[in-house]
């Protein structure tokens, strides 16, 4: 269990480092969020292509955003 010092409203974060993968709840507080390892990779994997992509214009803009299968937060076009 690792706390973080990122403040959830005035409670620190709390991350649970499963063999499945993370739990993060506030500090205090019993709901909890759970993310796989199997997201936490697609996500990295996202975040490495963006960056790859920003290298290669001189300015480092972007047309658009990469997103993985079944991401709840995509916007529609």
């Amino acid at each position: 269990m690792l706390e973080t010092s990122l403040l959830i409203g005035k409670r620190p974060l709390v991350v649970l480092v499963e063999p499945w993968g993370l739990g993060l709840r506030q500090k205090g507080c019993h709901w909890c969020l759970s993310i796989t390892w199997a997201q936490v990779w697609n996500r990295a994997a996202i975040i490495a292509a963006e960056q790859k992509r920003g290298e290669g214009t001189k300015r480092g803009s972007r047309k658009g955003k990469l997103f993985a299968k079944g991401d709840k937060n995509r916007e529609r076009e």
